[in-house]
């Protein structure tokens, strides 16, 4: 039954939507076992009807914040993950950064949305790399999107009343990667101050980087979208969200016997996010966990994790003294959950 969970996964992303992959941990007779369901708009796809009770209870009590996480379900550990076609990129403004950003972003495999007011700085000629163009009043537009955790927004319209709108919008739905907002200091300090007053929490402001982009002197229009999409990429190298390689999902949907290592926890400066994943035959590799010497350990559990057909959690610690013998340039510790896919 697994197999046709994978292929429900496929399915889903092929139509462009997101899901949430649940992964029951369980320990029976000293071994550890696992137990999936994806949950689509309410709908659940399981491996065994027996467990549809403990999955409808797990869907029920999902958990409000940030994914992945792990959570306690009826006594039982449960590991929540969105798993999503592509990340998608929101620009608010159409103007001259705009246009290089959408073309980069487009480059870094994100799906580009670029929003604007104004026909002449929002149609398909302006922006042919982008997903789609929407010429629309921007809280009218930004009202209208779905929205998940893996939203990437930049808000650089032509006017500090639209950038206002367009990051209370935001704000106000909760669920995003990111969300950048252009503006000097001051005028961001000033924005922020008004905002707090009106009832956003600290907490929520402090999320949005602005000024946004990195600090790397850009001038131009296209050097100010270089800096931005460098920052882009940052906070998504940092972020979960990789999911899963589509190659690799064909190969499960087939059959194909694989071993799914995945980022469940991590501690200190860890070179992955918690919901990385490597997928391997013991030849072909799919994905990454961070390289290096905590890789090498677990792709060498490969035939063993297979021919015992048992999930494992193995802990991968590059502390910073392993880490600098290695030549990376951080360490930390991961916990990776290593499951036989037959």
């Amino acid at each position: 039954m697994r197999r046709e969970l994978y292929r429900a996964i496929a399915n889903l992303l092929d139509l462009g939507k997101s899901g949430i992959l649940m992964t029951a941990l369980i320990e029976k007779d000293g071994c550890l076992e696992t137990y999936k369901a994806l949950l689509d708009d309410g709908c659940l796809t399981l491996e065994d009807e027996v467990w549809r009770p403990f999955w409808e209870q797990a869907a029920a009590a999902l958990p409000q914040g940030a994914l992945p996480c792990m959570a306690d379900v009826d006594g039982v550990c449960v590991f929540f993950e969105q798993v999503s076609p592509h990340q998608q990129l929101v620009i608010c403004g159409g103007g001259h950064i705009a246009k290089p950003l959408a073309e980069i972003g487009a480059l870094r495999d994100f799906d580009v949305t670029v929003i604007d007011d104004r026909p002449e700085f929002a149609n398909r000629e302006r922006f042919p790399t982008a997903r789609e163009v929407v010429c629309a009043p921007f809280e009218q537009a930004l009202d209208a999107m779905e929205r998940s955790d893996e939203m990437y927004y930049v808000i650089v319209t032509n006017g500090h009343l639209h950038d206002r709108g367009c990051l209370q919008r935001v704000l106000d739905h909760g669920r995003f990667a990111y969300c950048g907002m252009i503006g000097s200091r001051k005028k961001v300090s000033v924005v922020m101050e008004q905002m707090e007053r009106s009832g956003y929490a600290r907490e929520l402001l402090d999320r949005v980087y602005a000024p946004i982009g990195l600090r790397i002197g850009a001038q131009t229009p296209a050097e100010i979208a270089v800096c931005i999409a460098a920052q882009l990429i940052q906070v998504r190298s940092g972020r979960a969200g990789d999911g899963f390689d589509r190659a690799a999902l064909d190969a499960l949907a087939q059959g194909v016997p694989m071993m799914l290592a995945t980022v469940v926890s991590k501690r200190v400066s860890a070179p992955r996010a918690v919901g990385a994943k490597l997928l391997t035959d013991g030849e072909r590799l799919f994905g990454t966990i961070g390289g290096g010497a905590g890789e090498a350990q677990v792709m060498a559990l490969t035939r063993e994790v297979l021919d015992s057909g048992a999930a494992r959690l193995v802990e991968c610690d590059m502390t910073n003294q392993d880490a600098g013998k290695a030549g990376m340039v951080c360490g930390g510790v991961t916990t990776v959950l290593l499951e036989p896919i037959q």
